[in-house]
């Protein structure tokens, strides 16, 4: 047993001396690490939350702006109306200086109506480029003199910017939120913009000051980090400020070319763990020593004498023991020998108690019995009493908790609804407001709580009004209808519409006690309403006044007060043409430029609809013939300046005009006569419009040029000497001519996209493709100089072998003609250079028709082209 307590005390010196050492040591190495790498993560992930939300922060400035472009009020270009707003919102938005609004062309006018220039601005250049939001570097307040950053959105109207609407943010608001963020409190935080320039900082000299960039007397790793940043890049490094080391951690920006960077001070780091390993080794060696004396004087000499005292009890349990003493200074060891012996002493108590219990036992028992029968009866009695005590006791706590329930549910129900709920007492004060009402107003409860409802929520110019209302409500106890879309007024002055429903509250007295109201916000509706009315009478591709419109007005213009009403009719001539060749969305281009030009030509109170597809009508109210008559002329002008100034493609319009007498008459007629005299002008021109139209096409398919240079040429050549050898009249080897020259007219029709493709054609794409003979077809019917050629234009693809298309044609069913061009045509494309392949020789394409004589080809016609032209020489190339 002595070996042992040796043994054990020398094991517990050697494990707590070299146990905690080498707790130590690992603690020191797993902290030094933990910490360091603590940091890094701490400093990017503040860097890059703190760089998000100045990101957002920009963004929610961004789309501000956008809102405000987007309303209607600034589209209109109404300035009075507009800087009337502007500085409604300068007043209302405490992060700006002042907002502003400028043309296409860089003029600008502020929420004061100071006018200005923005053109040489590189925020307006990049709205105006980019059609998209921007935000400003900083730029020298013309207002205050102080630094601002612009937020600037575009507005557009029919798709194109016609100006922008800016705002100066302070950029005080900026170093506010940038310098908020710190690394416990010695690191922070501090933005760079594209040139290196420092825009935030939380040392104030340095800002908008100093540039990394430019100090030759600077830290080179600090520039090395900046240089870093300005190129977007993100990061964690170690550099020099100012003779001392930190660590940065850097991120860009979203949304804006500037970078952000937080900074701790490498003592920071380091400092923490100078005294480390010194508090270990010290504590580990004091602590150690300490416990292990400690641990062989009170734990195991006590526990060897305790055995001892334990071994002995047990040989003694029958007898009479002695009072074993055992000092330890450990009181539970000392307590444990205690409790052995005195539990040996109660044991030999108690076996001589059960002896003399004996006797006594079995009178108890009978006893016992007689009154186990009573108490059973008196349980059976009791248990009957109880049950029915609980029973009413779960009813009564059944209804107080579904009473409970129904108060938490109803509050709930009133706290969360999406709708305004609010109860105001007889004296017109709010006692009550759910939280989707003060999230809609912008007020929060202690500041409308108890107030009165009226001064707070109705705007002025209805406040005697709705106080009336409430008024004769509690008087009369009975809701009156009033108006159910009675407005609000929220904290910054924005009027919202409500639909209510309101609610008479009663006391125990049935005294009216106050109004209970829930009220639906409807202004998102009544908005969208304004703008479907809108859409219901206007045309949405050139934004015209549409039929419905047209058809009211002339059930209001049956008055005398509007005699004589002037009406003019114009239509587009060839618009079916231009569908049909190029597309419905050139013909869509054109109704728009038309739309714009008549538009120009009248006066305000002209009212000026599109009817039609291709058909416009203009009322002129009190206007008299001469005035009517003038106006139609000014329309033909504009369409003769268009086309001077635009000779690719001609527009031509049929006008037409009818004006009433002075007397009350059905402007119906009026209408019909103009529309009458529009169709006759339109008879005449019809056939030199539809011309000029074919000859634009014809002009178009010339400057397009979309084969090989000299292609019509060669191709008029090589069928005309086969229609020769085969004997054919002039006047068909003139069509014959004409036909080779403008078989592939139809290709106008065709995008660019797969006419000039240098690759094989898609099935998709191959099935446009076709569509050019159709094409062709119609331009040539509805020019006259190409009627005779439109059949061979239509069918100038079909295969002898009915493999060709559009019809399907075969042999002999396919002219004569289509089956010379196909011949022609397919050895001049091969012996031609194409942008995929190079050109076959002579040779090689002889034998390729040969090949396709009798599927392809006509195989009576192949051997005659080839003899032909190697008879002649013809140098093709």
């Amino acid at each position: 047993m002595k070996k042992f307590k040796i043994n054990l005390t020398s094991l517990i010196i050697a494990g707590l001396i070299f146990g905690l050492g080498g707790l130590s040591f690992i603690a020191y190495i797993k902290t030094r690490d933990v910490l360091n790498t603590n940091s890094e993560k701490q400093i990017s992930s503040l860097t890059l939350s703190s760089s998000a939300e100045v990101g957002l922060w920009l963004l929610a400035h961004k789309k501000e702006m956008e809102v405000r472009a987007s309303t209607p009020l600034v589209e209109s270009g109404d300035k009075n109306a507009i800087i009337h707003y502007l500085s409604k919102e300068t007043r209302r938005n405490m992060d700006y200086e002042q907002f502003f609004v400028t043309d296409n062309l860089g003029n600008a006018f502020t929420d004061s109506g100071q006018i200005g220039s923005v053109a040489d601005l590189d925020y307006f250049k990049k709205v105006m480029a980019t059609g998209m939001s921007v935000i400003s570097d900083p730029l020298i307040s013309g207002r205050s003199g102080s630094h601002v950053i612009v937020a600037a959105a575009p507005i557009m109207k029919d798709n194109k910017v016609i100006g922008l609407i800016g705002g100066n943010i302070k950029l005080n608001e900026l170093v506010k939120i940038v310098t908020s963020k710190k690394v416990g409190e010695i690191g922070n935080a501090f933005i760079v913009q594209q040139d290196g320039l420092i825009i935030t900082h939380p040392d104030q000299k340095l800002i908008m000051t100093y540039n990394p960039l430019k100090d030759d007397n600077g830290s080179p790793n600090l520039r090395d980090v900046v240089q870093k940043m300005i190129q977007g890049e993100t990061g964690f490094t170690k550099y020099s400020f100012q003779s001392k080391n930190e660590y940065l951690a850097y991120v860009p920006v979203p949304g804006v070319e500037w970078s952000m960077g937080v900074t701790v001070p490498a003592a920071y780091v380091t400092n923490q763990l100078r005294y480390l390993p010194i508090y270990f080794i010290v504590t580990t060696v004091f602590f150690g020593s300490i416990l292990a004396y400690f641990l062989s004087r009170w734990l195991v000499k006590p526990l060897t004498d305790l055995e001892q005292f334990v071994t002995e009890l047990n040989d003694n349990l029958q007898k009479k023991v002695d009072d074993y003493q055992l000092n330890s200074p450990v009181i539970e060891v000392k307590s444990l020998a205690t409790n052995f012996r005195k539990m040996v002493t109660a044991l030999q108590e108690t076996f001589e108690e059960l002896e003399s219990s004996k006797v006594n036992l079995k009178d108890e028992i009978f006893e016992r019995a007689i009154i186990q029968v009573d108490l059973e009866r008196s349980y059976e009695e009791l248990g009957a009493s109880e049950e029915e005590l609980r029973g009413n006791y779960e009813k009564l706590q059944s209804q107080e908790k579904l009473l409970s329930e129904s108060e938490r549910r109803f509050r709930s129900l009133l706290e969360n609804v999406q709708l305004i709920t609010e109860i105001i007492d007889r004296d017109g004060r709010l006692i009550f407001i759910n939280d989707f009402a003060l999230g809609l107003t912008g007020y929060k409860k202690e500041e409308v709580l108890g107030q009165s409802y009226f001064d707070i929520f109705i705007p002025d110019d209805i406040k005697v009004n709705v106080t009336n209302w409430f008024r004769e409500s509690l008087s009369n106890k009975t809701i009156i209808i009033y108006n159910f879309d009675t407005p609000i007024r929220t904290k910054n002055g924005e009027i919202r519409f409500v639909n209510w429903n309101h609610t008479l509250l009663f006391d125990s007295e049935d005294n009216v006690s106050g109004v209970a109201s829930i009220g639906e916000d409807i202004t998102e509706r009544k908005q969208f309403q304004e703008r479907l009315k809108h859409m219901s009478f206007h045309d949405s591709l050139t934004g015209l006044y549409n039929r419905t419109y047209f058809e009211e007005e002339l059930r209001l213009l049956d008055e005398d007060v509007y005699a004589p009403v002037g009406m003019i009719v114009c239509d587009v001539d060839g618009l079916k043409l231009v569908n049909d060749i190029l597309g419905h969305s050139t013909g869509d281009e054109l109704i728009t430029i038309t739309a714009g030009i008549i538009k120009k030509c009248f006066r305000e109170e002209d009212k000026v609809c599109r009817i039609g597809g291709d058909e416009f009508a203009i009322i002129l109210p009190k206007s008299e013939l001469s005035l009517v008559n003038h106006a139609s002329q000014r329309i033909r002008k504009a369409v003769e300046r268009y086309n001077l100034e635009n000779e690719d493609f001609p527009l031509s319009l049929s006008v037409g005009f009818a004006v009433s007498g002075k007397r009350k008459e059905n402007i119906r007629n009026v209408f019909k006569e103009a529309d009458n005299n529009m169709y006759q002008e339109k008879l005449h021109r019809s056939k030199s419009s539809r011309s000029a139209i074919v000859k634009s096409l014809m002009k178009a398919l010339e400057d397009r040029d979309f084969i090989t240079e000299g292609h019509a040429e060669r191709l008029q050549d090589l069928v005309i000497s086969l229609g020769v050898v085969l004997g054919l009249a002039d006047p068909v080897l003139a069509n014959l001519r004409l036909f080779a020259q403008f078989h592939d007219i139809g290709k106008v029709g065709i995008p660019d996209r797969i006419l000039f493709k240098p690759g094989r054609l898609t099935d998709k794409e191959y099935k446009e493709m076709k569509r050019h003979c159709e094409i062709g077809h119609r331009i040539a019917k509805s020019a006259p100089d190409l009627q005779s050629i439109a059949d061979y234009i239509l069918k100038h693809h079909e295969w002898w072998n009915g493999g060709g298309y559009p019809q399907g044609l075969k042999e002999e069913s396919i002219p004569l003609e289509c089956r010379i061009l196909a011949i022609a045509d397919a050895y001049d494309a091969m012996t031609s250079d194409r942008p995929y392949r190079k050109a076959m020789s002579q040779k090689q394409a002889f034998a390729e028709l040969n090949k396709n004589s009798g599927s392809q080809f006509d195989p009576k016609l192949v051997p005659i082209f080839i003899e032909v032209n190697n008879s002649d020489q013809l140098s093709i190339h």
